[in-house]
């Protein structure tokens, strides 16, 4: 059983990291089609901002559908591992270098510079499980912006492996727990 759950952990971490390519590649597409759009309306007018939008909007899409992806992935991986017995937690998950440095580095992975947003501070539940190895799936934001909430989500599987969880305990054993962080993140221009 314990094979099983590993076996699907490592496929829905391997599928998760090539779909952080995805989000790359979205980034890397606006970039080289915003330069151009620049280059063919160097100065702005009605034309130019129509398009930025729609650019701006296809960014949006391609991160939704890498999300949908991962989560689809994700479902399916952990579809065929029944679901554990909910042991009584006596310690809480927490990061290693504490919700501090986690909400930092979650702050520099978000790049809304493109869709011009400042509501500062924005209010998130982020909430997704660990398991007892200290792996995180199935992510999901909730905030008042949809579009936001989005790419909150992909930057927190950007930065999924540059920090370590430490798994909830269980009367001294770690346990697969979910962990429902409320933040406040600053989006500065």
């Amino acid at each position: 059983m314990k094979n099983l759950s590993a076996l699907a952990l490592i496929l829905i971490f391997s599928f998760s990291s090539a779909q952080v390519s995805e989000f790359q590649k979205a980034d890397s597409r606006y970039e080289r089609k915003i330069k151009s759009l620049y280059k063919k309306y160097p100065k702005p007018n009605d034309e130019r901002t129509k398009q930025e939008w729609l650019l701006t909007e296809e960014k949006i899409s391609a991160y939704k559908n890498a999300l949908e992806k991962i989560s689809e992935e994700e479902k399916k991986m952990t579809a065929d591992v029944p679901p554990p017995m909910a042991p009584k937690i006596t310690k809480e998950a927490e990061y290693e270098a504490g919700k501090a440095s986690f909400q930092k580095l979650l702050n520099e992975a978000i790049d809304l510079t493109f869709l011009n947003f400042s509501v500062n501070p924005y209010k998130i539940n982020l909430k997704f499980t660990l398991d007892s190895k200290g792996n995180a799936s199935h992510v999901k934001v909730k905030g008042n912006n949809e579009d936001v909430n989005a790419f909150i989500e992909a930057a927190f599987y950007r930065i999924r492996d540059k920090g370590k969880w430490k798994p909830a305990e269980s009367n001294g054993r770690p346990v697969l727990s979910v962990v429902n962080l409320p933040l406040q993140l600053n989006f500065s221009k």
